[in-house]
């Protein structure tokens, strides 16, 4: 077998002192908390701290999230610009100081009085700040009834408005002031609709999945006393190695995925990182055997030609599938694509930047990847910290992936982080033909920013069949290169 130690007994000596180890910070922890140790210290140890999230933090603790809060903020930005352009123009229009306030309020007037755009702004922000402040509404319904209700008063307004009053023809700021106040209330529309609740849902179906002992995307944690951890279809041979190793015991194989990573250093963050990577190998396992019949085709033609299904996933959201014929080898695919992961932005151009961050094992590292930018300049470039975990199982070569944190590689000024939900690809061989395959990527991301997910999910297909457009160019130039 491909394992890295250098004996079985001091891989034994170093398992049994890295769960020690876990096990007495978990006592110590129970004793000085005055709560009894979870049920998880019987076995391997849970996740903790790689998919952290402050807003889910602050929501289990009754805490408003950072999303809504940027929210509420914006909601008072509203009032507070209206409000300032309302002066400016009061001071253009050929009264001053006072005297242009009181006509404006003492004296007002719906035909020449613009004081009613900032009375509008004040409305929606008492509102919206009771529903989604106080309240913790987690419904869009608000938002559409101060929306609808400022933009009937504007429509209103502009009909009736006498823009010809006094200097109001010569002073740009009374169309300003309607224009402004209509699309700050439908930007506050989209803001609530597109990002704050989507996001606080994800958040909180993450919460429950933690609390129920699940790592990551429902897998379940390996327990000694967990039936499903001696399953032998959730764990596989690593690429190259021995005859033989379909057959190893079950606890070969949970020592197999706990080695001693290539570093020759063992902790409890390169233990998550493996655990992280075999929940995402499970998950693509499951969605690359999956039946046909559970995906609705988005684009393309067939397998031959490429085409592009997807499927909504529960926790997951929408995954794109691509498949399609490429003139290569299974192995010899999955040795560029994935082996080579450093070479890639040589040859194809939606990517800028591949590198490995940490090497964990044989068959887990932790990556990081630049995209280039899409949709013309809309889409800028993202970048994603990735842990890989890649292998061989009947027949299908597969290199699994999901999001995750590494030390070296925060958040980049330059750049928006994006986050990918598990995926990957799979190299498929085709009966009869060993120098063909079927190439198969399973995309699951999020863009992140200020674009909508179902605007970003619209354009995938399109990013799909482009990239095996690049593959199969990669394929014939390696082909051509060995004749």
């Amino acid at each position: 077998m491909n394992v890295n130690m250098s004996s079985g007994t001091e891989g034994d000596l170093i398992r049994v002192g890295r769960t020690r180890d876990w096990a007495a910070k978990q006592a110590g922890q129970a004793l000085y908390q005055g709560s009894s140790v979870p049920e998880q210290t019987s076995g391997w140890p849970e996740i903790s701290g790689t998919y952290s999230n402050s807003s889910l933090m602050d929501e289990s603790r009754g805490k408003m999230s950072a999303v809504r809060r940027t929210f509420c903020l914006f909601v008072a930005f509203d009032l507070i610009l209206t409000f300032i352009l309302w002066v400016i123009y009061t001071q253009l229009i050929g009264d001053k100081g006072w005297v242009a306030f009181q006509k404006q309020v003492a004296g007002y007037n719906f035909r020449i009085s613009l004081f009613d755009t900032v009375m509008l702004s004040a409305v929606r922000l008492t509102f919206l700040l009771l529903a989604y402040a106080l309240f913790n509404l987690r419904h869009w319904w608000m938002v559409a009834v101060t929306t609808f209700l400022s933009c009937a008063f504007l429509v209103a307004k502009i009909f009736l408005f006498d823009f010809g009053s006094t200097q109001s023809s010569k002073n740009p700021l009374s169309y300003c002031l309607l224009i402004i106040s209509f699309v700050l209330a439908w930007v506050e529309t989209w803001f609530l609709d597109f990002k704050v609740l989507p996001q606080e849902t994800k958040d909180r179906e993450k919460r429950e999945r933690a609390s129920r002992g699940y790592v990551d995307e429902r897998t379940p944690l390996l327990r000694d006393n967990d039936d499903r951890s001696v399953d032998d279809s959730r764990y596989y041979s690593p690429v190259e190695s021995l005859d033989g190793s379909d057959e190893e015991t079950d606890k070969q194989a949970r020592d197999r995925f706990y080695s001693v990573p290539a570093t020759g250093q063992t902790n409890k963050q390169e233990v998550d990182y493996l655990s992280i990577g075999l929940s995402a190998w499970n998950n693509m396992w499951d969605m690359i055997t999956s039946d046909d019949s559970e995906w609705k085709k988005e684009a393309g033609t067939d397998p031959t030609g490429g085409c592009v299904h997807s499927r909504t996933v529960p926790t997951h959201g929408k995954v794109f599938r691509l498949q399609g014929l490429v003139e290569l080898s299974p192995a010899d695919l999955f040795r560029e694509i994935v082996t080579n992961q450093s070479e890639q932005p040589e040859w194809n151009p939606t990517v800028i930047e591949c590198r490995t961050l940490q090497v964990i094992n044989d068959n887990t590292d932790v990556s990081y990847n630049v995209a280039a930018e899409g949709g013309g300049g809309l889409i800028t470039s993202r970048d994603f910290v990735t842990v890989r975990q890649w292998g061989v199982k009947d027949g299908i070569y597969m290199s699994a992936g999901i999001a995750t944190t590494h030390p070296e590689m925060p958040p980049q000024k330059k750049y928006v982080r994006g986050e990918n939900g598990p995926g990957g690809w799979g190299f498929k061989p085709v009966p009869g033909e060993p120098d063909q395959c079927i190439f198969v990527w399973l995309l699951n991301t999020n863009l992140k920013g200020w674009l909508p997910q179902k605007l970003i999910d619209q354009s995938l297909s399109t990013v799909c069949l482009d990239m095996l457009v690049h593959v199969r160019k990669r394929a014939e130039s390696l082909n051509n290169a060995e004749r």
